[in-house]
């Protein structure tokens, strides 16, 4: 019987039997309810689940149990509504009760600031990317902007196929025409990215 720790997260995932020190979903139209999960580890970043990894879900005083990644995605957006609700019902002395105050004087009303990856279409082309190797059922990881894949051969074909230009000096880098992003890509086993 598992023992129920104050401490402990209200979920904690494994990806291939590596616990991930943090998970999120994000916003993604074309994803099934729009709703990508996100990991963060602590080599490889953050980087984007796909139905080919192995993933290990505990809840709140549970234990370990196997979990595909819709169920996963649809148990984070409870749990994030569960947390909106629980700060919208607090009376400001409960837990987890954040006070929605309006900025002051000094910070004002400006609108935030795009980021540079919005500006100059890096995101949008690292998103293409993903999607075009997740439709080909090519697992990979991100970090920045090296992906890394089983591969190389297959990514390397899938992604001149979609239109990305091979680097005229470099074998593992490929380029996006539209944005004009260089990406690289790393050939490793999967299984040895786990510790």
């Amino acid at each position: 019987m598992t023992e129920c720790m104050k401490g402990d997260p209200l979920v904690q995932v494994k990806v291939n039997d590596t616990l991930a020190k943090s998970v999120r979903l994000r916003f993604c139209p074309g994803v099934a309810g729009h709703l990508d999960v996100v990991v963060e580890d602590r080599w490889l970043g953050a980087f984007t689940l796909h139905r080919g990894f192995d993933l290990l879900l505990k809840e709140e005083c549970s234990d370990w149990r196997p979990v595909g990644l819709d169920e996963l995605r649809s148990i984070l957006a409870a749990h994030r509504r569960r947390a909106d609700f629980e700060i919208k019902a607090g009376s400001g002395h409960g837990a987890g009760y954040v006070p929605q105050e309006p900025p002051n004087d000094i910070a004002g009303n400006r609108p935030t600031a795009p980021r540079v990856g919005e500006v100059t279409g890096l995101d949008a082309s690292l998103q293409r990317i993903e999607a075009v190797l997740y439709r080909a059922a090519i697992p990979h990881c991100r970090a920045g902007l090296v992906f890394i894949i089983p591969s190389m051969l297959d990514a390397r074909k899938v992604l001149r196929d979609f239109g990305l230009c091979q680097h005229a000096q470099y074998e593992s880098v490929l380029v996006d025409p539209e944005s004009g992003v260089a990406i690289r890509l790393m050939e490793r086993d999967p299984d040895a990215l786990q510790e």
